[in-house]
């Protein structure tokens, strides 16, 4: 099992860290995302013919425009601490559509190349890399968070920042693995403690860290997760897949009643009761809150919004509090004078803090796979030409797990993975 540190926990306090990230091309996206069509037709009609020497990539040149597929210069000239990836899939996550909006913390301004979350093979390797054990030919999966650039046949990463598959696993599954896996990892093992038999109740939201926190919870702790959700097919999804104790669309008239249903079966008793319950409901209520802001869809695609909170009750033990939270400032200064805060946790954060801790959540993940234990949900695949479709497939809440981008196959329409 994972051999991440276990911290101590105090009694109503708990969470993590926060910050953000960042680089070519697409169409509008939030309400009114690539709704304008002839922008998006416009700019799949340019699709140049491949050049030698050259990489095809996907461009932003501005904000909240559609992407732009162009030739442009393979990388060259690698850094010791750098790799060059030969790209077979990239993730579409949530940041790189708020990125391609100006709506996300980063320092990249277009034009840029966004994707973050990529697999391929290793081409080129810097004799720091090669020291660590990385070849050319090495299956690889990275996290390219401080610069993106996935959205291209060839992507430089840093040595730390890459992670070597085993043979077992395939490349189109590792690019949904380790984002969201990690997140959830660090979540319960740094801040949560989250033990075998816990109840955890999880603000699952539409997809993402939240959906991973179920899988994580359930099939690597063997804890019983509650599941809160956006729409009622990732409740389903969240039951029949993840194995989920319970899981519902959030319903802000009949929450309460459900949770004390379910807790009953539990054989937790009062516990919405006292000063314990008053407080347990304010916990909640960060968490759910994200369901009733008019910025719903950009709340939710945010990377730094999945928090931890444990409550102790007085009688009956703890329950872990996870998921998609609202981590603003003006929340945590109102609920600290309760005993506890919210604070997102940020893998950025984490690479640049405790780089063990980091690397270690991304070979857990990879061996949880590997064994059988976890499944991550991969729902959408596109070709590189119809990235605009993908992009607004995320924005649009069409899937209940990733969408991802096929570099080798760049004119596969969009299509639900199989």
């Amino acid at each position: 099992m994972s051999v991440l540190g276990r911290p101590f926990i105090s009694r109503f306090c708990v969470t993590c860290i926060k910050k953000s990230m960042p680089s070519v091309a697409t169409a509008r996206f939030s309400g009114k995302l690539a709704h304008n069509n002839k922008d998006v037709e416009d700019s799949l009609t340019a699709i140049p013919e491949p050049i030698p020497g050259m990489i095809q990539s996907a461009v932003l040149k501005k904000y909240s425009a559609p992407l732009v597929i162009e030739n442009i210069p393979a990388p060259k000239n690698l850094k010791p601490n750098e790799v060059l990836i030969d790209v077979n899939y990239c993730a579409c996550n949530g940041p790189d559509v708020l990125l391609s909006e100006n709506s996300y913390k980063s320092e990249l301004n277009p034009p840029l190349v966004l994707g973050f979350e990529l697999a391929g093979k290793l081409i080129q390797v810097g004799p720091e890399a090669e020291k660590t054990g990385y070849k050319v030919g090495d299956k690889v999966v990275a996290l390219n968070k401080e610069r993106f650039s996935g959205f291209a046949e060839q992507c430089v990463v840093e040595v730390g920042d890459i992670w070597k598959l085993p043979s077992s696993v395939k490349s189109i599954d590792a690019v949904t693995l380790l984002a969201n896996y990690m997140t959830a990892l660090i979540g319960f093992e740094n801040c949560g403690a989250l033990e075998e038999h816990d109840t955890t109740l999880i603000n699952v939201g539409l997809r993402g860290a939240g959906l991973a926190a179920v899988d994580v919870a359930t099939n690597v702790y063997r804890a019983k997760a509650i599941a809160i959700c956006a729409s009622e097919e990732t409740a389903t999804m969240v039951r029949e897949e993840k194995g989920a104790f319970a899981a519902f669309k959030y319903s802000e008239k009949k929450l309460i009643k459900q949770i004390e249903e379910i807790a009953g079966e539990l054989d937790i008793k009062g516990i919405f009761e006292g000063d314990d319950g008053e407080r347990f409901k304010k916990m909640l209520n960060c968490f759910t809150n994200i369901y009733q802001t008019k910025t719903l869809s950009k709340d939710m695609l945010r990377d730094d919004n999945f928090a931890t909170v444990v409550q102790y009750l007085s009688r009956e033990g703890k329950v872990v509090i996870a998921g998609i939270a609202e981590t603003k400032d003006e929340s945590q200064a109102d609920n600290k004078e309760s005993g506890f805060s919210v604070t997102g946790i940020n893998l950025r954060e984490y690479r640049k803090n405790n780089r063990e801790l980091y690397r270690q959540a991304g070979e857990d993940a990879l061996s949880y796979f590997e064994e059988g234990l976890i499944k991550p949900s991969c729902s959408l695949i596109a070709g590189l030409y119809k990235i605009n479709d993908a992009m607004k497939a995320v924005i649009d809440k069409k899937s209940c797990g990733k969408v991802v981008i096929d570099l080798k196959d760049k004119d596969a329409k969009l299509v639900t993975k199989t």
